[in-house]
């Protein structure tokens, strides 16, 4: 009985320890704190909204940065952009804008085409 007792300890342990690890990855920070969308009604430019923390303030140049590492990494993965884009506008969430998600930063990004040559 003893035996097994310590089997199910490891295997809490193990857990627990996959689960911090997973939480503290790159790919889980860019899903739980920004998204990447097209407008409902079209347009030739993507959203891209993001979260303020404390980790991550709002006029902070490493916060920015990081930022701008997911906005890439959410291209890059989305195969859009591969001209190269550019960030039309940044702002804050308006009051009556539709933000289910409860987001405070929105991006408004457009890709650079460039014509066939």
């Amino acid at each position: 009985m003893t035996r097994l007792v310590w089997l199910a300890v490891l295997f809490v342990i193990a857990v627990v320890s996959g689960c911090a690890q997973m939480h503290n990855n790159e790919d889980h920070q860019r899903h739980s704190m920004s998204r990447i969308s097209q407008p409902l009604n079209g347009g030739d430019f993507l959203w891209f909204d993001v979260k303020v923390t404390p980790q991550l303030p709002l006029d902070n140049e490493a916060a920015e940065q990081q930022r701008q590492i997911w906005l890439q990494s959410w291209l890059v993965r989305r195969n859009m952009c591969p001209d190269g884009y550019e960030i039309v506008e940044r702002r804050p969430f308006e009051f009556l804008e539709h933000n289910p998600a409860r987001l405070d930063i929105r991006y408004k990004v457009k890709c650079i085409v460039v014509a066939p040559g």
